[in-house]
């Protein structure tokens, strides 16, 4: 076998039947509730000490402009990308429960966890009080620019002073001139 023959006569991955995709991940799914916890130390998640919670409905139109605006490289993550307005749109409005998704659900919705946030349409939920946080301070500690290198910190805290966020950020801009 040729060298070239080996390069480039690797098997592609098969094309993704999204549509196939979506509804075998559906399937898979318990029917959503009225509340979608986006955000939870249960998914492995370590900058987050608390559950933030968004209503379904909510929810539901970044959902539907998200799976249309943007696409992921990656199979799973897209499939979970276009089934979560489906999902949304089945919720149980009378069921008070709170509903945790999936792995490639929560990898869809981590990047905008902040947004949801400053909308204010979240609920955070403090584990240390067991009890809902009506108002959360937000700190940028340690913030440090020098050159196009910037760092800084972001803490979260409950009224009573337990860490809801930590999470350290480091930005590198390059410039040209």
């Amino acid at each position: 076998m040729s060298f070239l023959k080996y390069l480039f006569g690797k098997k592609r991955d098969p094309e993704l039947d999204l549509e196939k995709a979506v509804g075998e991940y559906l399937l898979k799914l318990p029917r959503c509730s009225n509340e979608v916890v986006i955000v939870s130390p249960k998914y492995g998640e370590t900058h987050y000490t608390c559950e933030i919670m968004v209503e379904a409905m909510d929810l539901l139109p970044w959902a539907e402009h998200h799976a249309e605006a943007t696409w992921s490289s990656n199979q799973d993550e897209q499939a979970a990308k276009k089934a979560l307005p489906l999902w949304l749109r089945g919720a149980d409005s009378n069921n008070s429960t709170k509903s945790y998704v999936p792995h490639f659900m929560y990898e869809v919705l981590r990047p905008y966890v902040l947004n949801f946030v400053n909308d204010g349409t979240t609920r955070i939920y403090c584990l240390e009080c067991d009890s809902f946080v009506a108002d959360v301070n937000m700190e940028k500690l340690n913030e440090k620019r020098t050159g196009g290198w910037s760092w800084w910190t972001d803490v979260w805290k409950c009224p009573q002073g337990h860490q809801l966020y930590y999470e350290e950020h480091e930005l590198h801009l390059n410039v040209r001139r």
